[in-house]
């Protein structure tokens, strides 16, 4: 019986032109769907990991002008759902390293690692605790400071795990003393070296800190950036740094630090994402998805409608010859989602061929700078399984309600 379904709707569609057009029409409504899809899904997903992996997006600076740094840290600590209170002056810090393999210039970021704070290692130690002399590395690893713009990025310069774990390097950095030299203030820089072993790696492309960024213990951070303030003495008007759980644990951790007299929170997390921006964007591609989708309906009841109106004696003939009604509506149920599936998949051969292209020559960089843009066939099928479940509806209703008439009714309808 199905072997008849398909044998019809095939000869239907080859010999109706009509469903060429449609097919042509439903290809580009398709197309336009899964681009409207994709971009929902890559910034749903950067904004689920960014928030959610990257510590930046539930980093509190707290400012305070009342107790020593003692005092403060024991009093922000104290506050339910925060893991970690540290001096922002040591967030990170940039330095020198002698990693120059591939042509890469050595330089690498360093940021404040603690058991709070250090991603979760992919490839050798799993951080309990980063002891001085060790630093955990991007498992993509890019030392080199000219990452900004992803298109410069050379991937003959990454590192693999080999070329990275277990080992030593040395990283430079410089001292920076202040004196009076004939009623002169001069500069003096010395520079100063500090060994460190590559113990772990986790994945960049999660974490959103870039690919040259590896994490040292409190100790070695506050060794190098206090010798680069060593002349300065300005670390008093850093605020603190609060690491709060959750992301969802934010707003709450902010009302009860803005309840304590004497401290004063920034509005904005240390790394953050413009809510307003994205609910604007979740918003605008949302409705632009549904108006596809209205469209094919739209495109699909006019097409049924008068499909029904030209082919009515064809119906009729068929029920005449003994189909039920039943049998009718699926025959035509099949021939639309024969239709809708040639659409579906001349669609996603050129949504897929045309991202293909550009993902090897141009989205693929960006997840350097921890925004990775990707495809999915499976989600794509969903959003086609659920257009076409509601066009099949759309098509039975209207089917159905043709076919309530007198079979004689139905041959003088063409």
């Amino acid at each position: 019986m199905i072997n008849d379904y398909l044998k019809k709707s095939l000869i239907n569609i080859k010999r109706n032109k009509k469903n060429k057009i449609l097919i042509v029409i439903f290809t580009l409504l398709l197309f336009l769907l899964f681009i409207d899809t994709i971009i929902i899904k890559n910034f749903y997903e950067y904004y689920d990991y960014a928030v959610n992996s990257n510590i930046g997006f539930r980093t509190l600076s707290v400012f305070y002008n009342i107790e020593s740094d003692e005092e403060a840290t024991s009093t922000l600590k104290n506050i339910e759902h925060v893991t970690d209170v540290y001096k922002g002056l040591y967030n990170s810090i940039g330095v020198q390293s002698n990693i120059y393999d591939n042509g890469a210039d050595g330089w690498i970021g360093l940021n404040y690692g603690t058991i709070n704070t250090v991603p979760k290692s992919i490839k050798g130690k799993q951080v309990s605790e980063i002891n001085p002399g060790e630093i955990i590395c991007p498992y993509e690893f890019y030392p080199d400071g000219d990452f900004g713009n992803p298109l410069n990025i050379d991937e003959n310069k990454f590192l693999s795990y080999k070329d990275t774990l277990n080992r030593e390097i040395v990283l430079a950095y410089y001292l920076n003393n202040t004196k009076i030299v004939n009623n002169e203030v001069v500069e003096e820089k010395t520079e100063l070296t500090k060994k460190m072993k590559i113990v772990g790696l986790y994945d960049e492309t999660i974490f959103r800190n870039g690919i040259n960024v590896c994490y040292a213990s409190p100790d070695d951070i506050k060794d190098i950036v206090d010798a680069y303030n060593a002349s300065s003495n300005n670390e008093m008007y850093y605020p603190f740094n609060v690491v709060v759980d959750k992301e969802e644990n934010v707003e709450k951790v902010k009302n009860m630090i803005n309840k304590i007299q004497g401290y004063e929170i920034s509005e904005n997390t240390v790394a953050y994402i413009d809510k307003g921006f994205t609910s604007i964007l979740f918003s605008v591609t949302f409705i632009i998805g549904l108006t596809i989708i209205i469209t094919i309906l739209f495109v699909l009841k006019n097409y049924i409608n008068k499909k029904i109106k030209d082919e009515s004696k064809y119906i009729g003939v068929l029920r005449s010859c003994g189909y039920t009604k039943k049998q009718v509506i699926i025959c035509e149920i099949f021939e639309n989602s024969i239709v809708m599936l040639i659409s579906f998949i001349i669609s996603t051969v050129i949504f897929s061929s045309i991202f293909k292209l550009l993902e090897n020559n141009f989205f693929k960089y960006y997840k350097y700078i921890g925004f990775n843009i990707s495809n999915n066939i499976i989600v794509l099928l969903i959003i086609f399984m659920i257009v076409i479940a509601i066009s099949e509806s759309v098509n039975y209703f209207l089917l159905n309600k043709h076919l309530r008439n007198p079979i004689s009714d139905i041959l003088k309808d063409e």
